[in-house]
């Protein structure tokens, strides 16, 4: 009876030894030898085209060692030409820049913001513009929606915005377009601008010489460095402008060809300047109002072009340009 009830311990013993490895055995990972190389368990995304990263305040990072070339993103841009991209994708080129001049409204004003810089950067910034920034900023949106990935927008982005900024895209504040024929012209030689304001009735034209930098702000960073001043100082003399504009008389006759989209710019007469300010024109019936930035107010609508031109200081006419779809205006390194 006693060898029976052993045999029948040492029985119940091993099968509960061998249940636990049957359940150590079925729950453990499975070694099916090494992984493919040419079957990864997991894709890696893309690497991000290089940018390089705001130094922190007080940095003692080599300035001379940065590509100016390279994007500089500040605050939420980056995110923000991506959605601005995405979300007029299949709009006519006329009505994306309507849309993203409305969705600017408010944003706020920053003067002179390239000015600041030593040595200048390529700086993107879709929070903070200035008159000329916020035209230069919607022309690269729009031309940079013929992409298949947000990546590639945000790319071709930066290099409209360098193209359009910097003589042959090289970003030096010595080749940036600081007054807005200028720019308007480079951008006319590139296929961004058409320039309407010869073929409308009643045009005029001046030749104007130019200074390259009035902000005082910029005087003062030119003021700092030799290389720039001497760079500034050959320009200036030789720098001239010839400017096709529509004296403020004769506007009412050529605003009906106007449409949304357009780009003007008010033409002044204050020494040594081409042009005071400029914007987007917005066609509302037989209302044309302009969207642009203005000192002290952001990025504003006035709801008469006309009106607006007449009462802005030392205007005496203004200038029109179409923009025209340009996607392969990114430039070569």
């Amino acid at each position: 009876m006693r060898w029976t009830t052993l045999v029948l311990r040492v029985a119940l013993l091993s099968a509960a030894v061998a249940g636990i490895q049957a359940v150590r055995w079925l729950t453990s990972p499975v070694d099916l030898g090494p992984r493919s190389r040419s079957k990864p368990a997991a894709t890696a995304a893309p690497s991000p085209r290089p940018t390089t990263p705001t130094p922190p305040p007080g940095s003692s990072s080599s300035a001379e060692r940065i590509d100016p070339n390279l994007p500089l993103y500040r605050g939420e841009t980056r995110r923000l030409a991506a959605q601005a991209i995405d979300d007029t994708a299949r709009a006519p080129m006329n009505q994306a820049l309507l849309a993203l001049a409305r969705r600017s409204l408010g944003l706020p004003y920053s003067a002179f913001p390239l000015d600041h810089q030593a040595p200048e950067r390529l700086l993107l910034d879709l929070q903070h513009v200035d008159e000329l920034r916020f035209v230069e900023n919607l022309l690269a949106l729009v031309n940079s929606r013929q992409v298949t990935t947000r990546t590639e927008a945000v790319d071709r982005f930066s290099d409209h915005v360098r193209q359009l900024r910097y003589s042959g895209a090289l970003v030096s504040s010595c080749r940036r377009h600081h007054d807005f024929s200028l720019w308007a012209q480079a951008a006319q030689q590139q296929g961004y601008l058409v320039n309407l304001t010869p073929f409308l009735p009643g045009a005029s034209s001046r030749q104007r010489r130019l200074n390259v930098i009035s902000s005082p702000a910029a005087t003062d960073a030119a003021s700092q460095q030799v290389d720039r001043r001497d760079c500034i100082t050959s320009q200036e003399k030789t720098l001239a402008v010839n400017q096709a504009y529509v004296p403020l008389k004769g506007l009412s006759e050529v605003l009906p060809s106007l449409r949304s989209g357009d780009v003007f710019v008010l033409v002044s007469q204050q020494p040594d300047r081409d042009g005071s300010d400029g914007g987007l024109v917005e066609v509302n019936g037989n209302q044309i109002s302009a969207i642009h930035a203005a000192a002290g107010s952001g990025v504003m609508r006035s709801l008469d072009l006309a009106r607006y031109a007449r009462e802005s200081h030392g205007v005496i006419g203004l200038a029109f340009y179409r923009p025209v779809p340009n996607p392969d205006g990114r430039p070569q390194r």
